[in-house]
């Protein structure tokens, strides 16, 4: 029989944020224990493999999903930040699964089309047949739910809470957060009508329709939290009052804002875990679970103050690093691996636990050796990750013509503006704090170095063993591991697309000058 295979993918959860079982190996330990009470989570880790190191490929939502869904690394696809639509003729593991007779079904935000914002209020358009999907309610982000949703809702959530007189109270609440980092006061939204509980009422039923049909079934449950604001229900912030999170490395900012801030967030990540619970419970109610491999993972990690940064874009560890358990029937059991492997692995992953060839063409590699033996060998010897958000997208309407009135074509602030307007309410005149630049990197990793090289030539190296805070550049010491580290990766495919793309001739010439 073949096995089912459930993805939980939260949105911006941050690889070191999980509860203590994870926090053993040498490189997390000296980061401290995060207090976070995830007893769901940590039954799945109990009962399959965590693996420490992992990363995502681009530290943003769209290009980072797009490397999930073609199995590609990023300068492999045309997804190069949240100004790109998934291309449709790029094949992806959906679309394989899909193919070998499974029924693929996906929840919540799936950010496959980022600037395209229509969604259906039933959260289906035909392109998610094209991608690969059966059974989808593909609905709004969080900033993605109240801008495109000013005049009338767009996508299933904002429907839902337009139905029940909650989305304008919403809306002027994501306003106001939106100029505050700091904001950590309480939704006006009842519990039930939260984003991730929405999403896991919508998950249940599509599980429970499941039960009816013969084919095995992949289901991806696409969680808003813990991503940005921290807004949190009065119920999650109750449970949080007291917790004491550890301090963001090299931050200067208000400490007891920060510690709110964190606190938050964690409780983002406990009511995540009480939807892991309830998706289990509706397995084990169907009969599903022992067929079933659950998968956790997330997009890419959030800064949470480190270094004095907030959100995602930066090469930094706490916005590329995320969360990857790989659990059920036949995984290794509580085993920690601390091999390097990247988000996009997951494609070829997921086809392998189904039974499935995964195609030669795919940069993906399977983890299922690493997440089901004691002594698998490792599969990757570097990570390679980038993200160029400098790229601009003349085409944003291809492939979905018939939404171009739909398509992104403002800011985020310009459409505050016009809201403001519309509604008669001042105007805010406010820039948004420690937002991330649009700058051009990668970088290259391995199990003892870390190079980052940004476009304008400057050079980043980090020794993770001594330093894996990564506060000291020790690029102009070490000439030689620099040069070592540019030649693992060939970036020559991304650099052709952006300015500066002579920029490692240039970065090079700088190390030999220094």
């Amino acid at each position: 029989m073949k096995k089912n295979i459930l993805l939980v993918f939260p949105d911006q959860h941050r690889g070191d944020w999980l509860p203590s079982i994870t926090v053993t190996d040498e490189q997390h330990e000296k980061k401290g224990t995060i207090p976070l009470r995830m007893p769901n989570l940590v039954n799945l880790m109990k009962n399959g493999t965590t693996f420490s190191r992992a990363i995502c490929n681009s530290p943003l939502c769209s290009p980072s999903r797009a490397c999930l869904a073609s199995g590609m690394h990023y300068n492999h696809i045309e997804a190069y930040n949240n100004g790109f639509n998934y291309p449709l003729t790029q094949p992806t593991f959906y679309s394989l699964l899909k193919q070998n007779g499974y029924s693929v079904g996906g929840v919540g935000k799936f950010d496959l089309h980022k600037p395209v914002l229509f969604w259906g209020k039933s959260g289906w358009i035909n392109q998610l047949e094209i991608l690969g999907f059966t059974d989808a309610v593909d609905s709004e982000g969080k900033y993605d739910a109240v801008f495109s949703s000013f005049k009338e809702p767009r996508g299933p959530y904002g429907n839902y809470l337009h139905e029940h007189g909650l989305l304008g109270i919403h809306r002027a609440d994501y306003i106001k957060r939106y100029y505050n980092v700091y904001e950590t006061s309480e939704t006006p939204l009842p519990h039930d009508a939260y984003a991730d509980n929405w999403v896991t009422k919508n998950a249940v039923d599509l599980l429970l329709s499941y039960t009816k049909k013969q084919n095995p079934w992949f289901l991806m449950v696409n969680f808003s939290g813990p991503h940005d604001p921290w807004d949190i229900t009065r119920e999650m912030k109750r449970l949080h009052n007291d917790t004491i999170f550890p301090e963001p490395v090299q931050y200067a900012g208000n400490s007891n804002s920060i510690h709110e801030v964190r606190r938050n967030y964690g409780a983002m990540l406990e009511n995540i875990d009480t939807q892991i619970g309830h998706l289990v419970a509706a397995l084990k109610a169907t009969g599903q679970l022992e067929n079933t491999i659950i998968i956790y993972a997330s997009d890419h990690g959030e800064m949470l103050g480190d270094h004095n940064m907030f959100f995602k874009c930066k090469p930094q560890f706490g916005s590329i690093s995320i969360p990857l358990v790989i659990s059920g029937e036949g995984t290794f059991k509580g085993n920690i691996s601390n091999e390097l492997v990247q988000l996009h692995d997951l494609a070829a992953t997921i086809l392998d636990f189904a039974d499935i060839p995964i195609p030669e063409e795919m940069d993906s590699v399977s983890l299922k050796d690493l997440a089901t033996k004691e002594h698998a060998a490792g599969v990757r010897e570097y990570q390679a990750i980038m993200l160029c958000n400098g790229i601009q997208n003349s085409h944003q309407e291809e492939g979905y013509e018939e939404y171009a009135q739909f398509v992104k074509t403002k800011s985020d602030s310009e459409f505050i503006d016009e809201f403001n307007r519309d509604h008669g309410y001042p105007s805010i005149k406010r820039p948004r704090e420690k937002r991330p630049q649009a700058r051009n990197w990668w970088a290259t990793i391995t199990k003892e170095f870390k190079l980052v090289e940004y476009e304008d030539g400057k050079i980043e190296l980090y020794n993770l063993a001594n330093d894996p805070d990564e506060t000291s550049n020790i690029a102009s010491n070490h000439l030689d591991t620099v040069k070592e580290l540019m030649d693992l990766y060939d970036f020559s495919i991304l650099q052709h697309r952006i300015a500066g793309k002579e920029m490692r001739e240039k970065a090079l010439e700088a190390v030999n000058q220094t």
